[in-house]
């Protein structure tokens, strides 16, 4: 068995500690960032040839790597912008080749998801390799993610220790987030709150993306409960990641990484109550919620009422005196310009400047993937989100009680981070394959 595995089932609170120590080592030294990153994909890519998957190291290496792309980013380590996709897709690839195409799970919802987005790169400006390397880049990187995730793990058979061990490399990097959120957090005199993100909170990168990647820290902790498993020797440790991760989400007031998994929770919740499965112990999640309830309560005290506020205008849907604003505005003329360009859309990454002439007031990204697709692909767009939806709806009725949970729970977070948040992190799009794995419940 190799190391790495016999460390992350023997040492789990050690290497959270450590992981928790390097947040704080990072924030000063980001040049070790770099290093951690590159040597990971390296080190990840020589073990899954070393040992050919058999201990599914694509699977825990793209894992570790998926949740490192916000610290990466948060540190400005000296690699791509991208690099949290593209290494996930190279190790996942890797992974793939290395048991063989006979292994391959293709489906055709998949391919027609991919293949969909591709006809709109002919309206990308010829403005030169590096523009041109750009707008693909940023924009459909995201999508190849989801797909080849949903390519390396549909149908594929794990058994709890299999992802037991993926949870915990996906846990590890979040500890070093949080270790640097803490780092770079300011004292308790001049921490501030307004109805806006907080970024004094998410250590100075994005409140979204951060609040994102703490809350599958949520569904991770609660998806273990359920199953009766646990990601520590001692379940307090994994309430505890959870509280802390709780926590800091609500405290970034970015609202999509609380609801987005609370809600996915909540769908595994109805399912779970339904299937009446032997395997699924209910129970297990209400010590979660009560968690979040307390949390929520303090942070109310905290922020003075302000997080109340905050998530209130959820019910106005960015309505404002009569006119709509923020993302709602953006999702508003994302359609209007899918209305006046219907069949191919604008092209990848055009509609970014386009919104300014539409009316916005600024060129400014999309935060909907959905609304991103319809503008930027048109009908091939919309033929995309159909053929996602329709692959998620038709798996979950082949699959047995178990397997509908965790498809459900991780498939819902996905679609409603892409919602809110695009494909912004590689997580959307990894955690949406991992949803379609065979999961067989071995609690020994």
């Amino acid at each position: 068995m190799p190391f790495y595995i016999r460390i992350l089932n023997s040492r789990m609170l050690l290497l959270s500690i450590i992981h928790l120590a390097m947040g704080f080592v990072v924030s000063n030294y980001k040049f070790i960032s770099t290093f951690w990153g590159l040597g990971i994909l390296f080190y990840g890519i020589l073990n899954i040839i070393r040992y050919k998957n058999r201990f599914e190291e694509a699977s825990i290496f793209s894992a570790y790597i998926v949740g490192l792309e916000v610290m990466l980013r948060t540190v400005g380590a000296s690699v791509l912008w991208e690099f949290g996709k593209y290494a996930s897709i190279l190790l996942l690839i890797t992974g793939i080749l290395v048991e063989g195409a006979k292994h391959l799970r293709i489906n055709t919802l998949s391919v027609l998801y991919i293949l969909c987005l591709l006809p709109s790169i002919y309206l990308i400006p010829d403005n030169g390799f590096t523009q041109l390397r750009f707008s693909i880049s940023a924009n459909l990187s995201g999508p190849l993610c989801l797909f080849f995730s949903f390519l390396y793990f549909r149908r594929k058979i794990f058994q709890s220790y299999d992802l037991i061990n993926t949870f915990k490399a996906l846990i590890l990097p979040i500890c070093s987030q949080i270790g640097l959120i803490f780092a770079r957090a300011p004292s308790y005199d001049n921490l501030t709150f307004s109805s806006e993100a907080n970024f004094q909170l998410s250590a100075g990168y994005g409140p979204n993306q951060v609040s994102t990647l703490l809350g599958i820290g949520i569904i991770i902790i609660g998806i273990t409960k359920i199953f009766e498993l646990k990601i520590y020797k001692y379940n307090v440790y994994d309430y505890i990641f959870a509280s802390v991760s709780i926590g800091l989400a609500l405290l970034t007031f970015a609202r999509g990484g609380v609801v987005a998994p609370m809600f996915a929770i909540l769908v595994g919740i109805f399912i779970s109550i339904r299937s009446n499965e032997d395997n699924i112990k209910i129970t297990r999640y209400m010590y979660l919620i009560l968690i979040v309830v307390g949390l929520s309560y303090f942070a109310s005290i905290l922020t003075q009422g302000l997080i109340d506020r905050r998530y209130m205008e959820l019910a106005n849907m960015g309505v404002w005196q009569g006119s709509l604003t923020g993302r709602t505005k953006i999702m508003a003329i994302d359609l209007n310009i899918f209305l006046n360009h219907p069949i191919m859309g604008v092209g990848p990454g055009a509609a970014h400047k386009l919104r300014y002439e539409y009316g916005y007031g600024a060129a400014v990204a999309a935060h909907s993937e959905f609304t991103r697709m319809l503008a930027e692909h048109g009908i091939f767009g919309l033929i995309s989100i159909f053929s996602i939806m329709s692959l998620s709806i038709i798996e979950y009725y082949k699959r047995d009680n178990v397997n509908k949970v965790l498809l459900a729970c991780f498939s819902t977070f996905s679609l409603l981070t892409m919602f809110h948040s695009a494909f912004r992190i590689a997580l959307a799009g990894y955690i949406y394959g991992l949803s379609y794995v065979i999961f067989k419940i071995n609690r020994k």
